[in-house]
C-alpha cells in the first residue's frame, strides 16, 4: 500500500537526484494533478493511501519530469493572473513577470473602457484572456504565427469568444494581407510578449525551454531583437492617438527597445516596468 508522504519523498529525492531545483514542489503538484486535489490538500491527506492506478500515473509523471519535460505541460495548466491556462508544446508556458503587461494596462485605462485591444504573437492567449476579464468592454484581437498555437488560445478565450478575434499571421502582416482600405485598423491598446533570445542564447536555456518550448516563440535572430524591431517600426501606423504599446523584452535589452521606439518619433511617453526580481521586464509607449 503507498502513502501520499512516502511516495512524495521518494519522488523528490528522485528528482532532486535529476538536479530539478524544485523537486518537493514538482513532486507536490503533480500528485496534486493525479489525485485531483488541491496541492495544500496533500498536507491533510498526508497519511491516507493511493491506489495502484494512481501510483502508476504518478510515477509516470515523475518519469516526463526527469526527462526535464516542464510540469505545466505534464499537467496541461499553468495559472496566469488567476485564470486556469491550457498548455502544450505548442506554446510557451506562461511566466508571472508577463503579467507586467496586464498591470500596467490597468494603470492606463479604466475598467469599463470600450478598448480596442491587439495581442500579438499570443501565444497560449494568456495575455487576451487576462484583458478580457480585466475589460469586459473591450474589444480584442489576438495574432499568431502558429495555427497549432491559435488552437489553444482559442480553447482559453472561450469564455469570451463574442468580443475575441483570432488571426494567424505574423506580426502585423495579418492586417496588410486583410486591408479592404489605405486606412490602417487602429487599437486603443497593442501589447506583446514577443520573441526576444538571441539565436546562440537559445542553446544556453534550461532544457525546460530549449528542448519543449516552441523555438519560433523564443529566438529571434541573432540578438533577439528582430521581432521587436518589427514591433517597433509598424506599431505606430495601429495605434490611435492616445494609445498605448506594451511589449515585454529580454534581460539587458531595455536600452535598445527604447531607442527603437524613441526613433520613431511616434511616442511622447516610454515608461519602463521592472519584474519581481527587479528586472527591466516591460516598456510602455504612449503615441503622441
Amino acid at each position: 500500500m503507498s502513502y501520499i508522504f512516502k511516495i512524495l519523498d521518494k519522488a523528490a529525492k528522485r528528482l532532486k537526484t535529476a538536479e530539478i531545483d524544485t523537486a518537493r514542489l514538482d513532486a507536490e503538484v503533480l500528485l496534486a494533478d493525479v489525485l485531483k486535489i488541491k496541492r495544500v490538500d496533500l498536507i491533510l491527506k498526508r497519511d491516507k493511501a493511493i491506489t495502484d492506478e494512481q501510483h502508476a500515473r504518478f510515477n509516470e509523471f515523475i518519469d516526463e519530469r526527469v526527462r526535464r519535460r516542464p510540469v505545466s505541460q505534464i499537467v496541461g495548466m499553468r495559472e496566469f493572473w488567476s485564470l486556469p491556462i491550457k498548455v502544450n508544446e505548442h506554446v510557451l508556458t506562461p511566466r508571472p513577470e508577463t503579467e507586467g503587461i496586464v498591470e500596467f494596462a490597468l494603470g492606463r485605462f479604466p475598467k469599463d473602457a470600450q478598448l480596442d485591444i491587439l495581442d500579438l504573437c499570443t501565444g497560449s492567449g494568456c495575455i487576451a484572456a487576462a484583458l478580457a476579464t480585466e475589460f469586459p468592454n473591450a474589444r480584442i484581437t489576438a495574432t499568431d504565427i502558429s495555427p497549432k498555437a491559435l488552437d489553444i488560445a482559442r480553447e482559453n478565450l472561450a469564455f469570451a469568444s463574442n468580443r475575441i478575434e483570432l488571426l494567424q499571421g505574423n506580426i502585423f502582416d495579418v492586417f496588410e494581407t486583410r486591408a479592404t482600405s489605405p486606412e490602417p485598423r487602429l487599437f486603443d491598446l497593442i501589447v506583446s510578449n514577443p520573441p526576444y533570445i538571441g539565436e546562440d542564447e537559445c542553446l544556453t536555456l534550461p532544457p525546460e525551454v530549449r528542448d519543449y518550448e516552441p523555438r519560433e516563440a523564443l529566438a529571434a535572430g541573432r540578438d533577439g531583437l528582430a521581432i521587436l524591431r518589427k514591433i517597433s517600426q509598424y506599431a505606430p501606423r495601429y495605434i490611435n492617438s492616445g494609445g498605448w504599446l506594451v511589449v515585454e523584452f529580454g534581460m539587458g535589452q531595455a536600452h535598445a527597445v527604447s531607442d527603437m521606439l524613441l526613433d520613431t518619433e511616434s511616442f511622447s511617453a516610454i515608461s519602463i516596468k521592472r519584474d519581481l526580481a527587479g528586472i527591466e521586464r516591460i516598456v510602455g509607449a504612449r503615441k503622441q
